[in-house]
């Protein structure tokens, strides 16, 4: 019996959690009995048995449907295909697309000095 809550036990027969303040599980056990049972198998169980990850992962495919493999098999394609595309693509030029229509023409032409103004007439005029 392995405590996940405070608040349950684990019936070992049918796996379910069961709360404290219930004396028997819905398939019959009861906590003393679950208690007991725990005690026997604590002692060999002491140790957690790691997997290989080899095996873990054979298992994860072997466990995947027809269908996940090809999805995954189609999503790897697209993921090359779209990183050779990026890498390989079309070269891009020099020049860049107008965006919108407008193009930057480079700076304005310097402005030419304008001379000063000159009056229709002699200044000042009584003279």
């Amino acid at each position: 019996m392995a405590e996940t809550a405070s608040h349950t036990w684990t019936c070992p027969a049918c796996g379910r959690r069961v709360p404290l303040r219930a004396e028997v599980c819905h398939c019959g056990m009861t906590q003393e009995h679950a208690r007991q049972q725990a005690a026997a198998v604590a002692p060999v169980a002491a140790r957690p048995v790691r997997p290989q990850r080899a095996g873990v992962r054979a298992e994860a495919v072997a466990a995947m449907t027809g269908d996940v493999k090809v999805l995954l098999v189609a999503g790897a394609i697209v993921m090359v295909a779209g990183l050779g595309w990026l890498v390989f693509g079309p070269s891009r030029g020099a020049t860049m697309p107008r965006v919108l229509g407008w193009v930057d023409h480079g700076p304005p032409p310097a402005p030419r000095p304008t001379p000063s103004p000159r009056p229709p007439f002699k200044l000042p005029w009584w003279k």
